[in-house]
């Protein structure tokens, strides 16, 4: 799916001027930009953890390094898990940071005016706005499609909980079992945000699902947007 981002910016010119247009472009800019930091994160954890998650390393080497493991060996995993985590964490950021740009970019698209200060830009508050006009239905679907996902809700409890309280460790899920993969699987482990209690969570699975779930949605949502404009 192709969103034509210079199609959306002539539009907004042309339509609603100069300052909406200037209000417009750095979000659009940004948006693809957090897209491309979350996936370079992303795929810089997995090399960096590749080596210990693939068939190459045996099961109960990689057991006994985990718990018992010393030397240069153990050393070298917890460089690497260091590694990764700090890319999760960056990717998690990145992709928590794409829905909070979205909301900028519908308010400056369709010109909206509710806001007191740009600090009131939040995409909560623009679903609001969209939602009192039955012009933007598709607008409104999409962002609730969005925001009502429970993919989305880890990910903002996940996001905050590291920003505000402490970063969310990365574990390894252990499964002595030969006909699963689990074994070499990294993990989130539970934990608890706002009074909600959030399941232990495999980092890769989420990661890929969210990502290409929101970026699917944020192209739905700016082409309906292209079209409107006119």
């Amino acid at each position: 799916m192709e969103w034509d981002l210079k199609e959306l910016k002539d539009k907004v010119l042309h339509v609603h001027g100069k300052p909406a247009y200037s209000n417009l472009s750095p979000c659009l800019n940004s948006i693809f930009e957090r897209q491309e930091f979350a996936r370079y994160h992303y795929h810089e954890a997995k090399t960096f953890m590749e080596g210990y998650m693939d068939d190459s390393y045996p099961d109960m080497e990689l057991v006994r390094l985990v718990f018992s493991g010393s030397g240069s060996h153990r050393e070298q995993l917890e460089d690497n898990k260091f590694r990764a985590r700090a890319h999760i964490v960056g990717c998690v950021q990145s992709l928590h940071s794409i829905s909070d740009i979205l909301g900028h970019v519908v308010y400056y698209s369709l010109n909206l005016s509710q806001a007191s200060t740009e600090r009131d830009i939040s995409l909560l508050k623009v679903r609001k706005w969209v939602g009192a006009n039955r012009q933007y239905k598709r607008i409104t679907d999409g962002l609730d499609e969005l925001i009502s996902h429970q993919g989305y809700q880890y990910l903002v409890a996940l996001a905050n909980y590291s920003k505000h309280r402490s970063i969310i460790s990365l574990n390894f899920n252990f499964n002595l079992r030969p006909s699963t993969t689990a074994m070499r699987e990294l993990v989130f482990p539970s934990f608890t945000y706002d009074g909600t209690f959030f399941p232990a969570t495999s980092v890769y699975q989420f990661l890929e699902s969210e990502f290409s779930r929101e970026s699917k949605l944020v192209f739905e949502i700016g082409n309906e947007i292209n079209r409107l404009l006119v």
